[in-house]
């Protein structure tokens, strides 16, 4: 029951934040469509929302200094796009709310507790990381807006419209805290309702095609034993149900692959866009800065490696699903069929089934942003040499 632990866990984090009940089971979790629960998501979004127009109209028309314009800039892209991955997974809900049924379902009766006790390891280290990465970002915004104050000047973490640069009234500062508050609430809920959520289910899904693996690797030695006890006819009908039974499973894991696009596609695909454009904008902020102070410096460098860490971890999951998928046609073809003469019916009959599992599973999923550009680890190497490119480029035309 290690699947159910895990999303039944995330599905409550995600209600406690307010992005609502992904949960399938209906009052495990809690209602959210009660009044003050409504009242309270609403008051939560209203608050990313006005935080982020304010960034743009900043990043458009405001008066800032150099450093706090580029801040600007680079939150009003990342957190338009955390909006729209969050609506994304709203948007989705009642196909999230079936996918995980189904994911708890399949293969759920083949999964050994060493398999899934490395899958929970590999996705807390994964999301823990992230995290990590995260926060200690935003820690650095927070340490250079109270350097600032140090300095005589105001408290500021994210630059919005209004207060403007000049206004240090108690009002203003007032407002700087509680963007800055609502910053870190937006952050644990794209880290649980968004991303954390994604990796999840990515990683749960590899695991899948590992368990279907091993299905077939254990199905193969049962058959062996059975054929060394003398009863190839018991040894024939054990393969030939085994086999049918590891088909069906395989083809409901390729139909749940494109239940996962449908319903993460979208988070993965900003997540590209957002890693790759706003890498750029951070790292020619360090390079054309000559006052860049220390913490400073250190908030851009946890930004961009939050960025490319994120994009590292779904697209080398999504790449890890294609590699495992691919391994799946050797499994079946050692099953054992060679056990039995192909003149005999039987022998004949396990040869069609056989054959006919291993050009399915030729065929391993691949997970696509825009539906056409492959997430895997060869694209996150073309991202980042890319966004270096990019950087190099802008980078050159500043200097002349």
């Amino acid at each position: 029951m290690k699947n159910y632990y895990i999303l039944k866990t995330f599905c409550r984090k995600i209600f406690l934040v307010g992005s609502g009940n992904f949960w399938y089971e209906n009052g495990e979790i809690g209602d959210d469509s009660v009044i003050y629960y409504r009242l309270f998501t609403l008051m939560l979004f209203l608050a990313y929302g006005s935080m982020t127009a304010l960034e743009i109209m900043a990043a458009l028309v405001g008066d800032f200094p150099e450093d706090e314009k580029s801040d600007s800039i680079t939150f009003s892209v990342s957190h338009a796009i955390v909006m729209i991955k969050i609506f994304s997974v709203l948007l989705n809900k009642n196909l999230i709310k079936k996918l995980m049924y189904d994911m708890i379902r399949v293969c759920e009766l083949h999964e050994k507790d060493s398999l899934m006790a490395e899958k929970y390891r590999i996705m807390k280290i994964n999301i823990i990381a992230y995290t990590g990465t995260v926060y200690g970002s935003a820690a650095c915004f927070v340490f250079e807006g109270l350097r600032k104050v140090y300095e005589g000047s105001h408290f500021v973490t994210v630059v919005t419209y209004y207060p403007t640069f000049t206004d240090n009234s108690v009002m203003a500062n007032i407002i700087r805290i509680l963007t800055t508050i609502t910053l870190f609430v937006m952050l644990m809920s794209m880290i649980i309702t968004v991303d954390g959520f994604t990796m999840a289910n990515l990683i749960m899904y590899k695991y899948k095609f590992i368990t279907l693996r091993h299905y077939f690797e254990d199905l193969r030695d049962e058959v062996e034993r059975i054929c060394e006890m003398g009863n190839s006819e018991m040894a024939a009908e054990k393969l030939r149900n085994g086999l049918i039974e590891g088909i069906i499973m395989h083809k409901e894991l390729l139909r749940l692959g494109k239940e996962i696009v449908k319903a993460f596609g979208n988070v993965m695909a900003c997540q590209l866009c957002q890693s790759s454009g706003s890498a750029v904008s951070l790292l020619l902020q360090i390079a054309v800065s000559e006052d860049l102070t220390f913490v400073a410096s250190l908030k851009i460098i946890f930004f961009v490696a939050a960025l490319f860490l994120l994009l590292g971890l779904f697209l080398c999951n999504a790449g890890e699903i294609t590699y495992q998928a691919s391994l799946l046609s050797d499994s079946i073809f050692y099953c054992g069929w060679h056990l039995f003469p192909a003149h005999l019916p039987r022998g004949c009959h396990l040869r069609k089934i056989v054959s006919i599992a291993c050009v399915q599973a030729q065929r391993p999923p691949i997970m696509k942003a825009f539906k056409m550009l492959e997430l895997t680890y060869a694209t996150f190497l073309l991202v980042v040499r890319g966004t270096y490119s990019v950087f190099a480029l802008f980078y050159a035309h500043q200097e002349k």
